[in-house]
């Protein structure tokens, strides 16, 4: 939505018009694409009902399959393991589920194409905590290619609620109000001068790829279009099993074949000349099998993901072998987290500040830097071991670095407390005692016998 000003008339005249066409295409095909990730049964079955007849519908049910949010989460790694922020100590005290909040932001964005998250302050916590927006609507003045306002939905979670009665909320760097479904601006007791107190948007766009003809960027409609693909071909190849293993009953030279009842429990008799038969169909339901993973395969190496079928797989892959059969994920993941991530980072960072240092007037350092980790693969035990043998061995580890890492929850003071209880325990002295302990009781036991 583009208007001349941020003057409030100029915001209601958009909004206004934004508001009359707000079921566009664009946010049909979002809402499209967020069912098939969360994987809302109802919703993909009326999306693929209409590629069938009602009558065929009645003799199989049809079949659906989660494969979108699985490639999804499959491709979406950046946040799977949290990356370390170098930012004031204080920062995180006031930070509330951040990494999760991350994590979910990136499969989105990585689905939607376009994403937006607002960061906004909970009263109950005293923290910042997130709020994922996958339907918002940017406003832009003229030339600018960056949004200088935005408005979002309210939610209710009702499905009774007219598109009038719906509320909405405006952020500017400078002013903040809701407004209802007609484009009025609803007044609020604790905001009556409409002044946002941040001074900054409390809302961060994340773009999946880099900025060209629309601002709103393509988001992953080819795994869409190939699950509703593979759910109709699933619910076919439903039907087709049924005609194959029962067969369909053909009767040739026969005028009242409606007078003929089948059952098992009733012989069949058929006049002079006439035929009756069980026809299979002639297709292969393996090469259907095939073709459907076909498909799968193809859009998976679109993206860089190599799909691992449950069949035909037997022992274990080491993980320099996943790490080199997936370098080209690796290379995209690290090539994500430097073009968009690391931004994303620092524009959140500055508004959580700004929100904290007005809720709460604690002082937050400007300094913020984060580091992605490469994804790692699984190592297997004796990788593993010989791994942090040869650190050790190097002096580039020590051992309490091997406790912290299976004992992520626990602080310093408490892995002091782990290790001295466990050479305490392989000490000479706890040695000799265990040992006199077990002699007293084979002695015990002899004369007990």
């Amino acid at each position: 939505m583009i208007i001349k000003d941020l003057s409030t008339v100029s915001v209601l005249e958009g909004i206004k018009r934004q508001l009359d066409v707000i079921e566009n295409k664009r946010t049909d095909e979002r809402h499209s694409m967020l069912n098939y990730y969360e994987s809302v049964v109802s919703e993909m079955e009326a999306d693929i009902r209409k590629y069938f007849d009602s009558d065929a519908l009645r003799q199989a049910p049809i079949v659906t399959e989660s494969i979108t949010s699985k490639l999804i989460n499959s491709r979406a790694i950046v946040y799977k393991q949290a990356p370390k922020r170098k930012v004031d100590e204080r920062y995180f005290e006031f930070v509330d589920d951040l990494d999760s909040a991350m994590l979910q932001f990136e499969r989105m964005t990585y689905l939607l194409g376009t994403m937006a998250m607002k960061c906004r302050w909970n009263e109950d916590k005293q923290k910042v905590d997130y709020s994922h927006l996958p339907e918002f609507y940017p406003i832009f003045l003229e030339y600018d290619d960056e949004p200088s306002a935005c408005i979002y939905p309210l939610y209710n979670y009702s499905s009774n609620v007219e598109k009038y009665e719906q509320m909405f909320a405006y952020w500017s760097n400078e002013q903040h109000y809701l407004i209802n479904g007609k484009g009025q601006i609803v007044d609020q007791e604790d905001n009556p001068d409409r002044i946002n107190p941040y001074g900054v948007k409390p809302v961060v766009y994340a773009h999946r790829k880099v900025l060209t003809t629309d601002w709103f960027r393509e988001g992953c409609s080819d795994i869409v279009s190939m699950n509703r693909a593979i759910n109709i071909m699933l619910t076919e190849m439903s039907l087709a099993m049924r005609l194959q293993m029962l067969g369909q009953p053909v009767l040739k030279g026969v005028d009242e074949a409606s007078r003929i009842k089948l059952g098992v429990d009733k012989p069949i008799v058929v006049p002079e000349g006439a035929d009756f038969d069980f026809k299979a169909p002639g297709g292969q339901l393996q090469q259907y099998v095939e073709a459907m993973r076909f498909l799968v395969d193809s859009v998976a190496y679109n993206h860089n993901l190599k799909t691992k079928w449950s069949v035909g797989r037997e022992g274990s892959v080491s993980g320099e072998s996943l790490k080199m059969a997936e370098i080209e994920l690796t290379e995209s993941v690290m090539l994500d987290a430097q073009m968009i991530w690391r931004p994303i980072e620092n524009k959140r960072f500055n508004i959580d500040k700004a929100i904290i240092e007005y809720e709460t007037g604690a002082s937050i350092s400007e300094d913020c830097s984060v580091d992605f980790s490469e994804p790692r693969f699984p190592l297997t035990a004796q990788e593993e071991r010989n791994q942090w043998d040869w650190e050790w061995k190097n002096g580039l580890s020590s051992k309490k670095d091997w406790y912290r890492r299976n004992n992520p929850d626990a602080d310093d003071s408490q892995l002091d407390e782990i290790i001295e209880g466990i050479e305490a325990e392989g000490s000479p002295e706890s040695q000799e005692s265990i040992q006199n302990r077990a002699t007293r009781f084979d002695l015990r036991q002899a004369l007990d016998q």
